[in-house]
């Protein structure tokens, strides 16, 4: 009996292990080859998801208390953490250091730069909603087998790409935090006016845990805003391709007629519409954060060159530089898609140019000059207009932050800043 009774248990322990095994926390940020075949849309599947979290995107019922969420949230994380780093900042000036100093300011800057760009993305995320309706119509067209292995590769790419980043950003803030409670300090020591944590170890849970809860929201609004690029950027992208294959084959395709190519071909012209439809219905809002976040590198960057090279001893130098490449791979992933997206509007035209209309009818030829000439529009993705979204923006970035600190140095800002501040070297 027992050890027929044994044999059960390692039975029902071993079915358990397997049903955990088969049970997947993120489906849609891994290729499941037997799943039901995506949608395009289905990439933004985990970023609405998260948009409904930090409170923009409202759920169908309930609407009352989710309103009532969404005001307590963007209060205390997109517009209080701000005010409660720079207040905090202000009253501890006299106990940092120069290397601390700089330190507090590189956080503070980051801080308020991530409150600038959801503000942005607050008054634009709605052009984001209706962007599903072209991804829709764009399936349609999405009939060939290695179209549709494509589909499913970026959407569990795109779903993978917010996945990442949020984790990477709440490990840290994870990091931080537990490494702060060890030594007796909250994690980040936001101006609070309601108690005094110091002393009081009921006071000092509850106040750390809050500062938790508001930095762990903050890196899901920082994830948001890194990930949504990279999503529709690269939904973008896999369209053009899809759409440059289909033209390169369109006039060698011998199963057609003349008047089936030609119906193909305005299908493809229509396609290529939706294409630029959805490129300007998202464009602008990825042209007012990028704009913001390049701001707040430059000016993180300016900081971080002043630190290291007027204050920081040898471990501050190395935490400077960790901490300015994570700054400049927040633009990175962005950057060299946009640059991406370039060459592929570009390798469309070449597709319809070196396809094979030359002994087509002469309706289908003037359908493929219209086609060519609508093609020539590059699809070059800007900061408020101002300057592209290039590879080369984050590298005239860095140059900026070096100017500003020879500038700075040449102007004695170094000394200014410790004798009129009264911190210590």
């Amino acid at each position: 009996m027992y050890t027929l009774s044994k044999l059960s248990f390692v039975q029902r322990f071993r079915q358990l292990i397997l049903k955990l095994s088969e049970f997947r926390v993120f489906d849609m940020a891994n290729v499941i080859e037997n799943a039901p075949q995506p949608s395009t849309k289905d990439c933004t599947l985990y970023m609405f998801r998260g948009i409904k979290i930090i409170g923009y995107l409202s759920t169908d019922k309930y609407k009352i208390l989710y309103y009532l969420w969404s005001i307590i949230v963007n209060f205390f994380v997109t517009l209080y953490m701000p005010v409660g780093f720079l207040t905090s900042f202000i009253l501890r000036l006299d106990t940092y250091t120069a290397s601390g100093f700089f330190t507090a300011l590189q956080i503070w800057v980051n801080c308020i730069g991530c409150s600038l760009k959801m503000l942005a993305f607050f008054f634009l995320y709605k052009r984001l909603l209706a962007s599903t309706e072209y991804m829709d119509k764009l399936d349609v067209r999405v009939t060939a087998t290695s179209d549709k292995w494509q589909i499913r590769k970026i959407v569990a790419l795109s779903n993978r790409a917010l996945t990442l980043y949020a984790t990477l950003y709440l490990s840290y803030a994870s990091s931080t935090f537990w490494s702060a409670v060890i030594k007796g300090k909250p994690p980040y020591q936001v101006y609070n006016p309601l108690f005094e944590w110091s002393g009081n170890t009921r006071n000092f849970a509850f106040h750390a845990a809050i500062e938790y809860a508001l930095i762990c929201f903050h890196c899901l609004q920082q994830a948001l805003l890194d990930s949504y690029p990279i999503v529709y950027i690269t939904i973008l992208r896999t369209h053009l391709n899809i759409l440059s294959r289909r033209i390169s084959s369109l006039g060698n395709d011998s199963t057609m007629n003349n008047c089936q190519r030609y119906e193909a071909l305005v299908q493809c012209v229509l396609d290529h519409k939706n294409i630029m439809g959805l490129y300007n219905i998202f464009s602008p809002v990825i042209s007012g954060t990028m704009f913001v976040q390049f701001l707040i590198i430059g000016i993180i960057l300016g900081i971080t060159t002043l630190h290291i090279f007027l204050y920081a001893d040898a471990l501050a130098v190395v935490a400077s530089l960790f901490y300015v490449a994570s700054i400049l791979a927040e633009t990175f992933p962005c950057s060299f898609l946009a640059n991406s997206l370039v060459d592929d509007s570009a390798a469309l035209s070449h597709a319809i140019f070196h396809s094979a209309w030359h002994n087509e009818e002469p309706r289908y030829k003037q359908m493929l000059c219209f086609f060519l000439q609508h093609s020539q529009k590059t699809m070059q993705l800007t900061a408020m207009k101002i300057f592209p979204i290039t590879l080369n923006s984050n590298i005239n970035v860095v140059k900026f932050a070096f100017s500003v600190y020879t500038m700075m140095k040449q102007m004695g800002f170094g000394a200014n800043l410790t004798s009129g501040l009264g911190i210590e070297s």
